[in-house]
């Protein structure tokens, strides 16, 4: 890796890049136009405008360079950027049909889920929050709960669902190992973020039939320049709470190359010691027809308990290769290839120990297109899965008195569609209407294979042992997703609206048959394990009030209401166990419901920035939904200089139930915390310097010499105590 970054750093020094940037305006109002999509002509590179309407594109082409400009309810125009200055965009509002037309440029998934509630994160976000983890860097977006393991796992719930119903992607491959469902964010390196997409609907039907309880979708850096970068964090001490990433990129032509390598450790209760490694190598070639994007990523991370209580090594390794683009003249085409390879080795309280190794290879093809007023999405997805586990159950005197060993499989194939159609508004104060209609259906194959090793039990042919008979299932799972979406203005505000409703079916996980057959306490165990189904209703109403044109003081404010409405039957639940791991079973029915309401202010030309974001839960069995605030707030006030940007942001987490295996469970009361983030951006000898200090959990400043055992016992952990962060990044 170090002879890697060396060539990369010598690449570099060699080609230059070329950077275009403006600001979109509505024409008649004048005010910042937030998700305009900027496509360049003849090249599949492309952004889109942040909430100050701003706009930035790094590629390799030279003067002059046409780019597209879009957004629905406004015409599409073509403009001609001749230089490196800012240019000014003043788009118009839709008011004739257009002609059928092929769509030329590549749409995005979550561009597709035009009736749900999306919330995007890009990389300034992130840095001007001094976020070093991607926990940290969502505790921002509304309906959101980042829930730390003892070991400093991060998993996320969206809208009161488990971490086991929400699908994690980093570009395009599913990041959900077999083992516990859920997608561990802490070894993830925050510095190959461009971008983070969070789809908060159970209906998101392009991203699989999994995706029951949201979906959150990352996209990583590519090569647009030549660079190096390093970066350097340092938490309360330099030897325990420390991260260090480097990397670099070269540019040449229509060719880039990159990598990067990346360490952190962090200490828990002041006596364990995690540490992750993260490495990646990515490439990007620009072609007249399209993109070719190939990426590895590997990951792994180590935790001890001195006192002998758990011990983990977790590995994945990540490969992705992916083209967008034309193809036979059609544009709107997109390819990927990936593959996925975890595994896992841990001891349990002391009581079994367990090693299991997981791989996935999937393939997908999708084509976008447009005909008049209808767009029409097709995708085509193929997946096979392997799990392997071995667990070895002991005895109190620490002999091995059984060995189950399971071999299964699983084969998807999956065809999906996504019709919208859009409808010019022919009232002054409705600008389009949107219908959506999207379905999905799965062919699954599972193979089990499971047998039992009896150590010490002699037989006729020595050791006992037992190979449980196969098993084969095929089953048809679907989705189905209907919606309605509406914007338009009156003279005082603009607004959009949706709703939607649809259904979704999640099958249980190879690890949960895994677990499930060989359960500890079988007085507590089901029959068997079927498919769980969730039936979906939401709505979202936001306002963008234009009241303040003439205010030297407030310059827009937006307020979003929302509702939403899961209604499972046979959720896959799991039996919280002290000396093993959780066992998964069926509920009968069980529901979340809730509402989230926001507010944001632009105050002084952008300067001063205020929000407020407040998600309300009504869940139905808090043993079913554990972890889960009855209500979560979260205030945020900014002031951006520019060179110096201060974030403050204060939290409240409402009563909820906990449970840690090994310590037991509880409810932890309501509680508030705080945030401060000081940040400066500078150019110095040819380097852009960064340079934040971080406050966490300020209210936590009196716990912060909690044992261990306090901190689990109070519901503490790593995460939620006091902490001191200096971040230093420097780029070239």
């Amino acid at each position: 890796m170090k002879r890697l970054i060396i060539h990369l750093i010598l690449i570099s020094s060699l080609f230059g890049n070329t950077i275009i940037n403006g600001t979109v305006f509505h024409e008649q109002t004048k005010e910042p136009i937030v998700g305009a999509n900027i496509i360049v002509i003849g090249s599949d590179q492309g952004s889109f405008s942040d909430k100050r309407g701003y706009f930035k594109i790094e590629l390799g082409q030279t003067f002059p360079i046409e780019i597209n400009v879009s957004h629905i309810g406004f015409e599409t125009i073509t403009f001609t950027i001749e230089n490196d200055f800012p240019v000014t965009i003043n788009l118009i509002p839709a008011v004739i049909t257009s002609q059928s037309v092929e769509v030329v440029g590549e749409r995005k998934k979550y561009e597709s889920d035009v009736s749900s509630s999306i919330d995007i994160v890009d990389l300034e976000d992130i840095e001007l929050q001094g976020a070093r983890d991607l926990g940290s860097s969502l505790r921002r977006v509304s309906s959101i709960k980042i829930d730390y393991s003892t070991s400093g796992k991060q998993t996320i719930s969206i809208r009161g669902n488990n971490a086991t119903d929400v699908a994690v992607f980093l570009d395009g491959i599913k990041m959900n190992d077999s083992n516990t469902g859920v997608a561990d964010l802490s070894s993830l390196d925050l510095n190959v973020i461009e971008q983070i997409q969070v789809i908060k609907g159970g209906n998101s039907t392009l991203y699989g039939s999994g995706a029951i309880g949201g979906v959150v979708n990352m996209e990583s850096k590519r090569a647009e320049k030549n660079g190096l970068y390093v970066n350097q964090g340092i938490g309360q001490t330099f030897n325990d709470d420390v991260d260090f990433s480097v990397g670099a990129t070269g540019r040449w032509k229509a060719f880039g190359v990159g990598g990067r390598y990346s360490g952190k450790t962090r200490a828990y209760g002041g006596r364990t010691i995690t540490t992750s490694i993260f490495q990646n190598v990515f490439s990007n070639l620009d072609l007249n027809s399209g993109n070719v994007n190939v990426r590895y990523y590997q990951f792994n991370k180590g935790l001890e308990f001195p006192s002998g209580g758990v011990a983990t090594q977790d590995d994945m390794t990540l490969f992705s290769a992916q083209y967008d683009g034309r193809l036979f003249k059609w544009d709107g085409w997109s390819f990927q290839a990936g593959q996925r390879y975890w595994a896992l080795s841990q001891d349990f309280f002391t009581s079994l120990d367990e090693n299991l190794q997981d791989e996935s290879l999937n393939v997908q093809a999708l084509k976008h297109g447009r005909i008049g007023k209808l767009d029409i999405s097709l995708q085509y997805e193929l997946e096979d899965q392997k799990f392997l586990g071995v667990k070895n159950y002991k005895s109190l005197f620490g002999d091995t008195t059984v060995i189950q060993r399971g071999d299964m499989k699983r084969r998807s194939q999956a065809g999906s569609s996504v019709f919208q159609w859009e409808v010019l508004g022919d009232h002054p104060y409705v600008d389009i209407i949107a219908f959506e209609l999207a379905m999905r259906l799965n062919y699954i194959q599972t193979i089990r294979e499971q047998s039992f090793d009896f150590p010490g039990i002699p037989g006729n042919n020595g050791d006992i042992s037992y190979d449980k008979p196969g098993s084969f299932l095929a089953s048809t799972p679907s989705s189905k997703k209907i919606g309605i979406r509406m914007e338009g203005k009156t003279p005082r505000l603009d607004y959009s609206f949706f709703v939607n409703q649809g259904n979704n079916t999640r099958l249980p996980s190879l690890s949960d048959f895994f677990r499930f057959s060989n359960a500890r306490e079988e007085d507590k165990v089901d029959s068997t394990l079927v498919n769980e189904n969730v039936s979906t209703t939401e709505g979202n109403l936001l306002f963008n009030f234009k009241l303040f044109e003439n205010s030297k003081i407030l310059d827009g404010m937006d307020i979003t209401f929302g509702y939403f409405r899961n209604h499972y039957t046979n959720k896959i639940a799991y039996r919280l166990l002290d000396d093993s791991p959780p066992v998964p079973y069926n509920t009968l029915t069980s529901e979340i419901s809730g509402q989230e309401f926001t507010i944001n202010s632009s105050n002084l030309k952008g300067k001063l920035n205020l929000s407020f974001a407040t998600t309300l839960l009504h869940i139905s069995d808090v043993e079913i939904f554990p972890n889960k605030p009855e209500r979560r707030s979260v205030t945020t006030i900014e002031w951006n200089q520019d060179w110096f940007v201060a974030t403050y942001d204060m939290t409240y987490d409402g009563e909820q139930f906990f449970f840690i295996p090994g310590v037991g469970g509880g409810v932890i009361k309501p509680k508030e915390n705080a945030n401060l983030s000081l940040s400066l951006r500078k150019k110095y000898f040819g380097l852009n310097w960064r340079a934040s200090y971080t406050i966490r959990n300020i209210y936590s400043k009196d716990e912060i010499d909690l044992t261990l055992e306090e901190s689990l016992e109070r519901g503490y952990n790593y995460f939620d105590k006091y902490r001191e962060i200096l971040t230093i990044k420097v780029e070239w």
